[in-house]
This record gives C-alpha cells, structure tokens and sequence, in this order.
C-alpha cells in the first residue's frame, strides 16, 4: 500500500496518480466470506463478420451444505456453473444462442438450457431485458442465465463498438471530426461523455 494513500495497491495500475485509492476502505466490522461469484464474459470478432459473445457464472459457498440431488456440496464445488453462447450480426440481432447448465442445485436445472434457442431473432437494444425474460425467463427457464443476459448485451456492445473503432482508426482518413462523431451518440451517456465535461 501506498504511504500517500493507504488505499492504493501498488499491484494495480492506475492512470489518476498515486493518491488515487484502488481498494474500499477497510470493512466496518470483522466479517465471514460466505459465497462467491465469478462471471467471465468475453467477446470475439469472427472471420465470417458476426460476432460471438461467451460468458460464465460459477456460484461457490465457502462452507458445505446438504442437497438432496447432489449430496453434500463441499466448498471447492460450485454450486451454479452454467456456460453460454450468442452469436449477433453487426446489426446486433442473435443468429445462434447456446447454453450448458455444467452445475445446478436441481435435477432438472439443464431443462432450461432447452429454451435458449428461443433468443435466435431477438436484437440487443432498447427492451433487451424485457424481451430475453419474454423469450427464456419464468418456470421453463434459469434466473442465473436470464439475469447474466444483461453483461452479455453490454459485452456485445462493447466489442463491436471497440472492434467498428479499431478499423476507423487504422484507417489512413481518421480525423478530430470523425473521432467527434464517433462520440456524439454516447453524449451525456455517463460521466466521461458528459456535454460540460471539463
């Protein structure tokens, strides 16, 4: 930790300066860590021009507990792990989706996976939530997979947007205007896109 602020982590970069905090504050009280989520998403541009947006839920508890379908389910077991698979058109509609429910509290947990086809069509846009918990939420799906469908868009977003800004850059005609425009539709987004950013 830094002297200058005991809340930075050397470990990890920042570009805001030293005094930049890169940890919370000490928690108010001594704690238990008692359950865990890691999500992994990931976004590829493919040869064909679609692209395929993957992502990766895995629940853990730190301490075992009894499950009628699988037993004692010990720490080092997860106890969601579910996969999945969209592929989208630069127009952001889905051609493919595919999910695997690795690891569920309940037998019949991968029966959700069977509904998963019924996202092919949808486009990611305004309404995405809505039209995913239409198309695959409720009693024939997975909360997990239907709740992971939102990173998912913003990953879809930001790979084909990052990918649209590489190929404008790398061209020889990229100007101050043109990286203007490329910003105007995100105006007043957040705060970095904000009108009276200084």
């Amino acid at each position: 930790m830094s002297r200058a602020n005991p809340q930075a982590n050397p470990a990890i970069h920042t570009p805001y300066g030293a005094d930049h905090s890169t940890e919370l504050s000490p928690p108010a009280a001594e704690r238990e860590l008692v359950h865990q989520r890691q999500i992994t998403l990931n976004g590829y541009v493919r040869n064909d021009g679609l692209f395929d947006i993957e992502a990766a839920l895995t629940d853990h508890k730190t301490y075992p507990f009894p499950s009628d379908f699988r037993g004692e389910v010990t720490p080092d077991l997860p106890v969601h792990h579910m996969i999945l698979r969209i592929t989208i058109t630069k127009e952001r509609v889905i051609t493919a989706a595919e999910a695997i429910t690795i690891t569920g509290p309940y037998a019949v947990c991968p029966k959700a996976n069977e509904v998963f086809h019924e996202l092919v069509g949808l486009k990611i846009g305004p309404g995405w939530r809505r039209q995913v918990q239409a198309a695959i939420g409720g009693r024939h799906g997975c909360t997990h997979i239907t709740e992971l469908l939102g990173p998912v868009a913003t990953i879809a977003y930001q790979t084909m947007y990052g990918q649209e800004a590489r190929e404008r850059r790398t061209g020889a005609t990229f100007t101050d205007a043109d990286k203007q425009r490329e910003r105007s539709h995100l105006l007043n987004s957040c705060v970095g896109y904000a009108d009276d950013r200084k």
